[in-house]
């Protein structure tokens, strides 16, 4: 199989190191109200979850969404904040870490295909998130420009616009299973799973590539580009 002509990414838990970040941020505000014996990857997976429901009720910038569903999982858990704690974390999202292999995989991909980023954030938090990167995408699509978040195929159908591209001429690449795969699969797209964490699929959806990292898709492309 060729190589295709532009692969799209989601950004956070696929290149940057999402979980890690997330669970830091709720550490330090724990920690700054003298709070230590919390379950923090327990605390993470539920805002992912309230987050995720959030998302879908109506478009709100990322800003407001992360600061509503910090405040809405502690709140959840009887766990301490202020507004202060609320507005820092919904201002630091654009300094989130890549993962260690981020950078040069997406340089080795650039010789072979266009990349492309989906991500459910806004304009002003990708541009802080692309520098640090330090990678030339081909198009960027937030949820902004989209007016929505994934799961909804607002964002592909722009990616696909801006490409200039078939649905059979992309792959679809990312961490969040429910937010890419799914999508990607209802809307005919090939995905690609970065599955680093050895999760189990949270829906009955088969990707078209499995990967644990982003590495091994690098590898995957430079194979397909060889035939």
């Amino acid at each position: 199989m060729p190589a295709p002509k532009a692969i799209t990414f989601d950004c956070f838990g696929t290149l940057i190191d999402w979980e890690s970040e997330v669970q830091r941020c709720f550490t330090d505000i724990l920690e700054k109200h003298n709070v230590f014996d919390v379950d923090i990857i327990a605390l993470q997976r539920r805002w992912e979850a309230i987050q995720f429901e959030y998302i879908q009720e109506q478009y709100r910038p990322y800003k407001e969404v992360l600061k509503n569903t910090l405040q809405m999982t502690f709140q959840e858990n009887n766990l301490p904040f202020n507004e202060d704690d609320a507005a820092r974390f919904s201002e630091s999202m654009g300094t989130w870490q890549l993962f260690e292999d981020t950078k040069d995989a997406l340089l080795e991909l650039k010789k072979y295909t266009k990349i492309a980023l989906i991500t459910n954030t806004d304009d002003a938090i990708i541009q802080e998130t692309v520098k640090q990167l330090g990678v030339e995408f081909d198009e960027i699509i937030t949820a902004e420009q989209a007016g929505a978040y994934k799961p909804s195929h607002k964002g592909f159908h722009l990616a696909l616009e801006r490409l200039g591209l078939e649905k059979s001429e992309i792959l679809h690449t990312g961490f969040g299973f429910k937010y890419d795969v799914v999508p990607a699969t209802e809307l005919g797209i090939e995905s690609c799973w970065v599955n680093r964490y050895g999760e189990v699929r949270p829906a009955d959806v088969e990707e078209t590539y499995l990967v644990g990292d982003m590495k091994t898709f690098a590898l995957l492309i430079k194979g397909m580009a060889a035939e």
